[in-house]
């Protein structure tokens, strides 16, 4: 890219910690952005490429060179794949090789020019070149993975930096990924698959010897070699999500700030409920390695919401396992204990009982579980510390709830009040009024997430439902499809009869006679809208159960809402209680922005958050909109604040900033991406998406063939406008 004539964007006597920024100009499409003069890729053409099928890495349209000792524009390519002595190699195409793509950085296959010898190159991403903290975090990564050294473990031994561009290279390891073989051998046989577990309970030996966590130990993340004779060699790859045990408070990742650190399929359930995890988190993880490579698939699989329940609450679908031997499945059970307490409590003590396990194949004689442990079980140090749990539920269920981030800012008198909600015999319903953006689900979320770390506080069932659909409007929702769910599982003997308000009544009484924990998210859909009637519930069944629930219930039910539920009004104030979620303060949302990538003063995030009014989906738009567009730079908000209007109510913070992505892409085919994805508010799965590029086209949304072409990109398009 070439800078613009007079381009600088920076105020006189100005600067935004290290940054510069220049206005530039992408060769290729013409589109002015505004990067880091070390390096960046123009997000239209990323965009663009992700869409038509190609990456916009190093070398190719769009790549801004990472080194700052580039001469000119035409050496760019060449520098650009030299990393001090290490050079990109490429492919038969021309193109840099890339091994992986994570959070923090691209890995690619590079070439030690010195030694003569092939290595794995790891580079900060593009989009944190200028940020400080990244390049910590980063720094950081890079540190942890060298501090391990051994022979199940790929092995760093370079730092360096281009201009201001960080790159460390490692050990480049032959072979395939685990999870390459699995998908290449369906499954394995369990001689092998123990093998694998043991090198790389070594190899995590090593990490816990460091006092590290992984915590995302998975089949993309091991590396596998097989040898002639049958033999295997394993290692583990990847530190970007470790944690150092060291660093008193510090649940955040290495590479991935203020969010849910792991990959679902594999996450321990501590890892879930946002509480402090350990070595024994790998070894749950290890365990669903150890499944997926015998079975071929995970013993949990849906959405990642329904993941997330079922690793926290489901027994484990030991049917799968009737050809795995029974000395296997005991060692699966153990490491897939739900209390860390009952898992083997290191590395250790796993490889400690691996001979047992094999032994027992051999001579085909059962195991105990017992006889795996050398230690008895202790109370977990993950959670509350608390000797013993008071009562553990006897069912939940939770999977129908949105999926929300795993961070909440300034939100500690809403969860105090709902903890003093639940501590108050006398309370039978709470509502939280918000309108939308606001965080009303986030908020339950994360109290539901603290709830479980104390075994849910002597709640004996759980039960949650969301109302929002997607696409549904306020004439088509129905409470239908939640009461016969609801009855089914509450035990009703038969859930199809009775008129809607009987079956409101019978779910009532199946609900208050025991300390039930009832969370009905998004009710505005089955309420009237505002008028005369406002806030009244239009379906008898939902009438019948929240007025029967508000008269008496010895548990709780949490409602939000964007409008109070007027049914319950003659409750109001006794046993029924309304919290109106107030928007984030300036320092909350200031919090908010910097945990998004912003950068800036902190006067100036403050100031941000107070234009938008604290509104928390407006603010988590604008973050992603700077970070794409302006390198995360808070003192380009106004490009977007000049458009707004101040109507909360109607979402009108969120329908600016995207209008602001219209004016920067222009019409094209990533227009009609962000239109698509903007019919959801919340994630979406690629089956969704894909009903709606099936013919016939819609015009002005799918008429694209690309996007028809392309549709198993969606998930890179999506990481890349919304990350």
């Amino acid at each position: 890219m070439r800078a613009e004539s007079g381009g600088s964007v920076e105020e006189p006597g100005k600067e935004l910690g290290s940054v510069q920024q220049e206005a530039r100009t992408c060769p290729v499409c013409g589109m002015k952005i505004f990067a880091a003069v070390d390096g960046g890729l123009c997000p239209v053409c990323l965009l663009r490429g992700a869409i038509g099928g190609g990456s916009a890495a190093a070398g190719e349209p769009g790549f801004i060179s990472g080194s700052a000792d580039s001469p000119g524009e035409t050496e760019g390519a060449s520098q650009a794949r030299q990393f001090e002595h290490y050079e990109l190699m490429l492919d038969e195409d021309g193109r840099p090789i890339e091994l992986g793509r994570g959070a923090m950085g691209v890995t690619y296959k590079a070439f030690d020019v010195d030694l003569r010898c092939p290595v794995t190159l790891k580079v900060i991403s593009e989009r944190y070149v200028g940020d400080q903290s990244a390049r910590l975090r980063f720094l950081r990564e890079a540190r942890a993975a060298a501090s391990v050294r051994h022979p199940n473990g790929a092995s760093v031994f370079h730092l360096g930096r281009s201009g201001k561009n960080y790159f460390y290279a490692m050990e480049f390891v032959d072979g395939e990924t685990l999870e390459h073989l699995i998908k290449r051998s369906g499954n394995l046989e369990a001689k092998l698959a123990l093998e694998v577990i043991s090198q790389v309970a070594t190899g995590l030996a090593a990490v816990h010897k460091q006092k590290l966590v992984h915590r995302d130990i998975k089949p993309s993340n091991i590396m596998v070699s097989l040898e002639e004779g049958g033999g295997v060699t394993a290692k583990i790859i990847d530190l970007g999500l470790a944690k150092s045990l060291d660093e008193p408070g510090s649940q955040h990742a290495i590479s991935t700030p203020g969010a849910f650190a792991g990959t679902p399929e594999f996450a321990g359930p501590e890892q879930f409920a946002g509480v402090g995890v350990d070595i024994r988190s790998d070894l749950y993880s290890l365990g669903v390695t150890l499944w997926m490579m015998l079975i071929g698939k995970p013993p949990f699989r849906g959405t990642p919401g329904e993941v997330m329940s079922q690793h926290q609450h489901r027994p484990l679908p030991l049917e799968q396992l009737k050809l795995v031997p029974l000395p296997v499945v005991t060692l699966l059970e153990t490491l897939l204990e739900k209390d860390p307490a009952k898992r083997p409590q290191t590395p250790a003590e796993l490889l400690k009982a691996m001979p047992r396990v094999t032994s027992a194949i051999d001579s085909r004689r059962k195991i105990t579980r017992q006889s795996l442990q050398n230690t008895p079980a202790t109370v977990s140090r993950v959670g509350t510390g608390k000797p013993s749990p008071r009562i553990t539920p006897k069912k939940i269920s939770l999977a129908r709830l949105p999926v929300t981030g795993s961070d909440v800012f300034g939100r500690e008198e809403d969860i105090a009040f709902l903890d003093a909600a639940w501590a108050n015999q006398q309370v039978n319903v709470v509502t939280i009024v918000a309108w939308a953006g606001v965080g009303k689900s986030t908020l339950v979320n994360h109290w539901l997430r603290r709830m479980a770390t104390d075994q849910y506080r002597s709640a004996e069932l759980i039960f949650a439902w969301s109302f929002y659909r997607q696409g549904s409007s306020g004439d088509t929702a129905s409470a239908d499809e939640f009461l016969d769910a609801a009855l089914n599982w509450f035990g009703d003997p038969d859930p199809r009869i009775g008129t809607g308000w009987e079956k409101g009544e019978r779910l009532a009484k199946l609900v208050a006679h025991r300390r039930t924990l009832l969370v009905l998210d998004g009710l505005e859909p089955l309420q009237n809208p505002p008028g005369p009637l406002e806030g009244r519930l239009r379906e008898h069944s939902l009438q019948a159960l929240l007025r029967e629930l508000a008269a008496f219930n010895k548990g709780l039910c949490v409602i939000t809402t964007r409008t109070a539920v007027s049914d319950i009004a003659d409750h109001q104030g006794t046993s029924a209680l309304r919290h109106d979620l107030e928007h984030l303060s300036s320092d909350a949302g200031a919090s908010l922005l910097r945990a998004l990538g912003i950068k800036g003063d902190a006067e100036k995030l403050r100031a941000a958050s107070d234009e938008f009014n604290g509104h928390c989906l407006a603010l988590t738009l604008l973050g992603s909109y700077l970070t794409d567009a302006y390198s995360g730079d808070i003192r380009n908000t106004e490009e977007v604040s000049r458009r707004l209007a101040h109507d909360v109510r109607e979402g009108a913070h969120a329908r600016k900033v995207m209008e602001s992505y219209r004016t920067w892409f222009g019409e094209g085919p990533e227009l009609s991406v962000l239109r698509i994805l903007g019919l959801f508010d919340r994630p979406t799965d690629e089956k969704a998406l894909g009903a709606l590029l099936k013919p016939p086209t819609i015009r002005g949304l799918s008429e694209s063939a690309l996007l028809s072409r392309h549709l198993r990109l969606q998930c890179r398009i999506i990481s890349r406008i919304a990350a």
